[in-house]
């Protein structure tokens, strides 16, 4: 009884995400009961914001009315909330976007333990190497330098910028000259570290007590550097999962519009296949073609300072409905890969989309545009946080929220006051 119920678990999974042939998750797990599914954390982060009255519905709670841009989200209702209120008390228009996983410029980061490091580096750090990738940061745009990603010694973390560097990251299997070139090329990163190491051992001799201190943050990000290059190594000669998931020819060379769906694809991939539990995700500008939509015919920023104009905002509302279109159509896929516990892939998915700009008309960064899907909390509503005076409620209560529900013993991360009030965890 026991091995027909798995079979069909099996054959189910087969038949979902691109075709899955292989999960690493149910090689190790002959007793599904058994299987307690890992926490995962996605987040998605769009440049521009989006128009607030299009966004923000006007009622509280369970009953709202659905705004024009949450209709594609219609079927999902239940598995999401939507949130006013929240933000990091920021201003400084686009420059802020930089910083909506972190809510501390990196200017304005001395004085904190960790720097302004982001919620997903946070929860990267606590998987550390039970994942080939402790986590994935994407952005669409080839050529922009914005990053959603901060690392606890508040340095930006380049993102993945192709599809095709992505799917070979994922599950392209090494050949015995490829994986030979990474072997030397860790040791060459070891070596290196220990010539700097000897040299900044050498320079201490005589140091003041700020230049001593300036060492030790040295020190600290080359063990975290050390950590990551074993990490690496540990999963050299560990196989890729096998997938029937196929990128198009030259995705690469495709437009936003074509591409935004198979960046949510390998996103899937990943979490299904425990590549990774944690993965951001950044739509910065629409590249060429204006992203291959065939009603806008201004740039994405011009349209993001629309000015009132109704034929602007209309241009893009395409854009934008896009966005949240692509995101309900990835929980989709999520909601619909059952695990071996019997729950699915998005009970265990915090699903994060917003922006770190809520108005790009007036270049405000006050009460920004969030939601929440997944994850194993209770959703269906609106939810609505007052200001207090001229601070409003600390979007890092949502972090903490989100980075005790992943695991973490923590009680504060960065600009938090609290867990967020309200956001009830499912039993």
């Amino acid at each position: 009884m026991t091995y027909d119920r798995r079979l069909k678990r099996r054959r189910f999974l087969q038949g979902v995400g691109g075709s899955l042939l292989a999960l690493p998750l149910l090689e190790a797990n002959s007793e599904t009961r058994k299987f307690v599914s890992p926490k995962r954390i996605t987040a998605t982060g769009i440049f521009y914001g989006f128009v607030p009255e299009n966004f923000h519905p006007l009622e509280t709670g369970e009953n709202y009315q659905t705004p024009l841009l949450l209709k594609p989200l219609k079927t999902l209702r239940n598995d999401y909330t939507v949130f006013s209120g929240l933000d990091h008390n920021l201003s400084g228009g686009h420059n802020a976007t930089k910083f909506f996983l972190s809510g501390i410029p990196s200017h304005h980061s001395k004085g904190y333990k960790e720097a302004n490091v982001s919620v997903d580096q946070k929860a990267a750090h606590f998987v550390g190497g039970k994942t080939r990738y402790p986590s994935l940061s994407l952005d669409s745009d080839r050529g922009n330098e914005h990053t959603l990603s901060w690392s606890n010694k508040g340095n930006n973390i380049q993102p993945i910028r192709s599809l095709e560097k992505l799917y070979r990251m994922l599950f392209k299997k090494e050949s015995h000259l490829s994986r030979g070139l990474a072997e030397r090329e860790l040791t060459d990163r070891r070596s290196i570290l220990d010539l700097a190491k000897t040299q900044a051992d050498r320079f201490k001799k005589g140091l003041g007590k700020s230049d001593c201190d300036k060492l030790d943050q040295y020190f600290t990000s080359v063990r975290e550097f050390e950590k990551r290059i074993e990490q690496s190594s540990l999963w050299l000669d560990k196989d890729k999962p096998v997938t029937g998931y196929a990128l198009p020819e030259s995705a690469d060379s495709l437009t936003l519009k074509e591409r935004t769906p198979l960046f949510y694809d390998l996103m899937t991939l990943a979490l299904q296949t425990d590549s990774t539990r944690v993965i951001s995700l950044a739509f910065t500008n629409l590249g060429k073609e204006n992203g291959g939509f065939e009603n806008v015919k201004q740039g994405y920023h011009t349209l993001s300072h629309h000015g009132q104009v109704k034929s602007a905002i209309d241009e893009l509302s395409i854009i934008e409905t896009f966005h949240i279109d692509q995101y309900s159509r990835f929980l989709e896929k999520l909601k619909h890969i059952i695990e071996p516990c019997g729950k699915s892939l998005l009970d265990s998915t915090m699903a994060l989309l917003g922006s770190g700009m809520s108005n790009a008309n007036s270049h405000s960064n006050r009460d920004l545009p969030i939601l929440l899907a997944g994850g194993g909390f209770v959703h269906g509503q609106h939810r609505h946080y007052a200001r207090s005076g001229k601070q409003s409620t600390p979007l890092c209560n949502l972090y903490l929220s989100m980075l005790q529900n992943f695991g973490l013993e923590i009680d504060h991360f960065n600009t938090s006051t609290g867990t967020l009030t309200g956001l009830e965890k499912i039993g």
